[in-house]
């Protein structure tokens, strides 16, 4: 794959059963990338749906698992990622790109049969154009480039989260080559 990679790396996350979780940011704009996009969104908005960030009391318990290598080159930050349960017939985080965020490094704590699809952003055209899809499942490590327009086809009625490893300095292939096999 082009933009994400599934990783042969454990992260425990034990730590989570003591860590205090306080709201950082909601994000519900809608950026150009996601504009006449496939989904559920206006209707999602209506019902008050947002991506939550959630902030984490114990943060280096989790970041001083990754590669000594990596974190030579950048100490990420790290939040729990909320995507709330939406009954709409189509939910979706429509596609974006992540704000102070070059590449994130995903545990999935939650996660039901999203796909998370990216694209290249025609200038020209004004439009997301598909490029690759992955889909991850509980318990799975997976690094991505969040630097390019992605989106996220929900289940409707099933909450996704993960914990995210926030890279705003490296470049997805630079975090990438730090881990084993890659």
């Amino acid at each position: 794959m082009k933009y994400a990679a599934k990783l042969d790396y454990s992260i425990d996350t034990t730590p989570l059963a003591s860590s205090s979780i306080t709201p950082l940011r909601d994000y519900g704009k809608l950026q150009r990338y996601g504009k006449g996009m496939p989904g559920d969104y206006v209707a999602q908005k209506e019902e008050g749906w947002a991506a939550r960030n959630n902030g984490l009391s114990n943060a280096d318990a989790f970041i001083d698992q990754l590669p000594e290598k990596l974190l030579q080159l950048e100490r990420p930050y790290v939040i729990i990622l909320e995507l709330p349960a939406s009954a709409t017939n189509n939910p979706v985080l429509p596609a974006h790109r992540d704000y102070n965020k070059t590449c994130g490094v995903n545990v999935y704590l939650e996660a039901h049969g999203e796909v998370t699809t990216f694209y290249n952003w025609s200038r020209d055209r004004q439009k997301c154009e598909y490029v690759e899809e992955f889909c991850a499942a509980q318990g799975e490590v997976w690094a991505m480039n969040t630097d390019v327009p992605h989106s996220v086809a929900l289940v409707p009625n099933k909450p996704r989260s993960m914990l995210s490893f926030c890279f705003t300095k490296l470049k997805y292939d630079e975090v990438l080559s730090c881990f084993p096999n890659h």
